[in-house]
């Protein structure tokens, strides 16, 4: 199904290499920000959140997965 989602993002250089689905935007940066606390400095890899829409399906234990995120 797709449909607009929060995700969490992380890119090395400019290509995104990761994303999942965050139920909301204030969990989103929690993690965000757990991240970036135990990164280290200089790198040239980063996270975002954001809204975007995406293909995603609910996994055999119920969880909701991002199978790709649509670039339109």
């Amino acid at each position: 199904m797709i449909e607009t989602i929060v995700a969490l993002m992380m890119y090395l250089g400019d290509k995104m290499i990761e994303h999942s689905y965050k139920p909301s935007l204030s969990e989103c940066l929690a993690v965000k920000r757990k991240i970036e606390r135990h990164s280290p400095p200089g790198g040239n890899s980063y996270v975002k959140c954001g809204l975007v829409k995406a293909k995603t399906y609910v996994d055999k234990h119920g969880i909701k997965r991002v199978e790709e995120i649509k670039n339109d």
